[in-house]
């Protein structure tokens, strides 16, 4: 039988109907516009009460609002002011939102247009810090050239209250006048990854950066993509607010609970014999010193090794200014601090017993150091003598980090432990080294003094800058000034009870009546 006979021979009647009623639904659908979606989102700045998201967005909008409930459904929405994407911040959008309740997981979400997108990959979470001394942890962690590496699900996994990078968040090395070289890789390198991804959306992000993800290998000041860096910083990062909001170094604080985290920008605010320049020294100054006065224990986020004595480019590159630092800490009575430091390939801690360098009287505090890397680069040992030894990254297709527990009742004391891990290519985890410290953090006290008005006197400010005064002044009399080391001055007290200490140099002293 010929082929042609499986065809019928009687014409299909048109049907002018059925057409009509097809072209009409096709130019109906056509003119719906299609949703603004989120390609990237992630956040950070938590406090009690606020949050900071960041997205990137498919399409330019003045209608953008940040979205946030207690439940993934959204029944409840809590919703922020009106924000615009623009492509003068290549479609990235900073939000914040305050109000919120202390110790509350959130469920956020982009809305544009009044639509919500809900999709489960542009969906995160977060949980706001309690109002106060509480108990939390947190995952560290530096170095990085894959952010695919499962040593983010292992991250994850352990549920911390956010995930600090103490730099090195990639090796893309940018380093342009063009701010696109800049942007381009928290996109292809950070939030396309899937793993990185969805630590980001879950786990609030805590950053400061350090050579390879600021302006390349031992980059400063100098590099002429500095002002581009500063730039797609303040885009693309949900940050902590910074000394200047439109351009500058990203030095930050924060507190959680009862630990005062001071993150410094070593590499684009460093020049010559300094690494941090006089503003953001002075700044990091009375960061500790406002921690000592709250009774907080500082955390100083250091992205290079404080304790080295040989590489240029960490502190032992500037020794001058670490004495001067060491001697700030002995001299104003820092006594409850330690160090999260990157740039090595490494997990190591130091229980403080090589972190003084006060000279030339040493300081008897104690500051722990520890190192939490690499998240995934090949093995490295930086920095000097470290009392738990040092343990590279075995190699690339392993990842290291930090897992920090901080136990805080709301007593005397706060302790903290850290836990070393390497993560497989499978997810699992494998404890390395781990160390642990507790520090007292009760108020400043005053000891009574028995004097002719027979009242206590409590001498203030502490530490000043050698003019000091007597809350209950005494009546004029000597009074003893010794150092540390017993070396004694006579000075005689006025009426007016304050006593000019400035022809002293800086350190600490004592008095005696």
């Amino acid at each position: 039988m010929p082929f042609h006979t499986c065809l019928s021979s009687t014409p299909r009647p048109w049907r002018p109907e059925k057409l009509l009623t097809v072209f009409f639904v096709t130019l109906f659908s056509a003119a719906v516009p299609a949703q603004n979606e989120v390609i990237h989102i992630w956040c950070g700045a938590v406090t009690p009460g606020s949050v900071k998201v960041n997205a990137k967005m498919t399409d330019t909008s003045s209608t953008i609002r940040l979205t946030l409930a207690t439940d993934s459904l959204f029944t409840s929405p809590l919703y922020s002011g009106i924000y615009s994407s623009t492509t003068a911040t290549n479609k990235m959008v900073s939000m914040s939102m305050g109000g919120l309740q202390p110790s509350t997981k959130y469920y956020y979400a982009v809305e544009s247009a009044g639509v919500l997108d809900s999709s489960a990959e542009d969906v995160g979470s977060f949980t706001t810090f309690a109002a106060g001394p509480f108990s939390f942890s947190f995952v560290s962690g530096s170095c990085c050239v894959n952010s695919q590496h499962a040593v983010y699900e292992v991250m994850k996994n352990k549920s911390p209250d956010f995930y600090l990078c103490t730099g090195d968040l990639h090796y893309m090395d940018p380093n342009s006048t063009s701010v696109s070289v800049h942007r381009t890789p928290y996109e292809t390198a950070v939030l396309s990854m899937p793993r990185a991804a969805e630590l980001f959306r879950k786990i609030p992000f805590v950053y400061v950066w350090d050579d390879h993800d600021f302006c390349g290998n031992n980059s400063d000041s100098a590099s002429q993509g500095k002002e581009s860096a500063w730039q797609a910083y303040r885009e693309y990062v949900p940050h902590y607010p910074l000394p200047n909001s439109a351009a500058g170094p990203i030095y930050q604080s924060f507190t959680a609970g009862r630990v005062h985290f001071i993150l410094t920008d070593l590499r684009s605010d460093r020049y010559g014999g300094s690494m941090m320049g006089a503003a953001q020294k002075q700044w990091f100054r009375n960061e500790c010193i406002y921690a000592r006065n709250n009774d907080l224990i500082a955390a100083w986020v250091c992205s290079v090794p404080w304790n080295g004595m040989i590489l240029a480019d960490e502190w032992a590159g500037f020794q001058a200014e670490r004495t001067e630092l060491a001697n700030f800490f002995r001299d104003s009575l820092i006594t409850n601090l330690f160090f999260l430091s990157g740039d090595a390939h490494m997990l190591a801690y130091d229980d403080g017993s090589h972190a003084d360098f006060a000279s030339p009287i040493s300081n008897p505090a104690v500051y722990p150091i520890f190192h939490s890397g690499a998240l995934c680069q090949n093995g490295s040992v930086k920095g000097g003598t470290f009392s738990g030894g040092v343990f590279p990254n075995p190699g690339i297709l392993l990842g290291q980090f930090g897992l920090f527990t901080v136990t805080d009742t709301g007593g005397p004391d706060i302790c903290i432990r850290f836990e070393g891990l390497r993560a497989d290519t499978l997810a699992n985890d494998t404890l390395i080294t781990t160390f642990s410290f507790c520090r007292m953090l009760a108020g400043p006290t005053t000891v009574p003094e028995q004097g002719d008005r027979g009242g206590p006197s409590l001498v203030k400010p502490n530490p000043s800058a050698g003019i000091f005064l007597l809350s209950a002044p005494l009546a004029p009399q000597r009074i003893s000034v010794l150092d540390p080391l017993g070396k004694k001055v006579e000075v005689k007290v006025p009426d007016s009870g304050s006593l000019d200490l400035s022809f002293l140099g800086p350190g600490i002293y004592f008095l005696q009546v």
